[in-house]
């Protein structure tokens, strides 16, 4: 708190009444980075953050102006029959960091906005804020930031970090898809002439870089993000709620919903941690298998895409085992209740 007669350097210059929403501030950040950290009192930091995203902005859109421009000039060559289509020579490495640090600056606008208004809400003495909606959607859009958002700030940093160094590992995936198709147009296959050979072709090649080890680290952190900021939303701000267990068509809708984003959310809601957190490592481990079995060639792209139907299957049945349990359990209160009264 700001002592009377003398302010210290590091705190806030805003009133202590005003009353800060982190779900605001997330929305501020997420639509122009930056402006949750000025709504939250951090103004010189978010007029950084602004600066930079901005930066970042120009160059990643000039980077691709310079490509677009260099292949619909081919195409146009290709089309007049000056010369055959090949794509040009891209730069990889700047649209590669251009594209990153935007991304990065982006996230971490949104988990900077929901740090500082946490931040001033616990400075200034108000309620910590504890809406599982909004929590599994900061934790979907900025894996991190939902921990933050329910008090697991040294985790939610830790996830973050995981999921930066997940966007890293996928770009090599994307480089050989890119190089992939770059090939497949240089060797003259993709004519229109028989176009399922080229649905096939491009299937294939997408098949590979979904189930690459990359894309699947960076799902799993996403996953893992949403489960933690539920458990820990749980266990500090919601350790007396029971409307998870009681019927109802919205709170059933809610579980079937988040059920679909992360498989077991809905069971760690209903604080059954063994068998939600059972669900996700059947549904994570079931797509590192595929993925596995196809990069190492023991199985080709159609076998990958008849096996990903686990998932699926593990995925519906967690959906449909929370809403079942939540019908079962209300009968259940329900005789109880007439036990009780008789």
């Amino acid at each position: 708190m700001i002592q009377s007669g003398d302010k210290n350097i590091g705190e806030l210059s805003s009133p202590a009444a005003k009353s800060i929403s982190a779900h605001r501030a997330f929305v501020y950040s997420a639509s122009a980075p930056g402006l949750g950290e000025f709504y939250a009192g951090y103004r010189l930091r978010g007029l950084v953050t602004a600066a930079l995203f901005i930066f970042a902005t120009v160059w990643f859109t000039r980077t691709l102006f310079i490509i677009l421009s260099g292949i619909m000039g081919r195409f146009f060559d290709s089309f007049n029959g000056a010369a055959p289509f090949v794509l040009p020579d891209v730069p990889f490495l700047s649209v590669g960091i251009s594209f990153f640090a935007l991304y990065f600056i982006w996230l971490w606008a949104m988990i900077g906005a929901v740090d500082a208004a946490t931040e001033h809400r616990r400075r200034y003495g108000e309620p910590p804020q504890a809406s599982v909606a909004w929590a599994v959607a900061v934790a979907w859009f900025c894996p991190g930031s939902g921990h933050v958002y329910a008090g697991s700030r040294r985790y939610g940093y830790l996830l973050f970090a995981a999921y930066l160094l997940a966007i890293l590992a996928v770009v090599p995936a994307y480089m050989q898809l890119f190089h992939g198709i770059s090939q497949l147009a240089g060797s003259g296959e993709l004519t229109p002439n028989n176009p399922y050979t080229v649905i096939n072709m491009v299937h294939g090649l997408v098949a590979r870089t979904e189930h690459s080890f990359g894309k699947l680290l960076q799902a799993s952190v996403k996953y893992f993000a949403i489960a933690g900021t539920i458990g820990a939303l749980r266990q500090r701000l919601l350790e007396t709620d029971t409307r998870w267990s009681r019927p109802s068509a919205g709170y059933g809708a809610a579980l079937v919903g988040l059920g679909w984003l992360c498989p077991g959310a809905g069971q760690l809601l209903q604080k059954r941690d063994t068998l939600g957190w059972c669900f996700l490592a059947g549904y994570i481990g079931s797509k590192f298998l595929t993925g596995f079995l196809l990069r190492n060639n023991f199985i080709d792209v159609p076998a990958a895409d008849l096996l990903d139907w686990l998932s699926v299957v593990i995925k519906w049945g967690s959906m449909a085992e929370a809403l079942f349990w939540m019908i079962k359990k209300g009968k259940e209160n329900k005789k109880q209740e007439a036990h009780f009264k008789y």
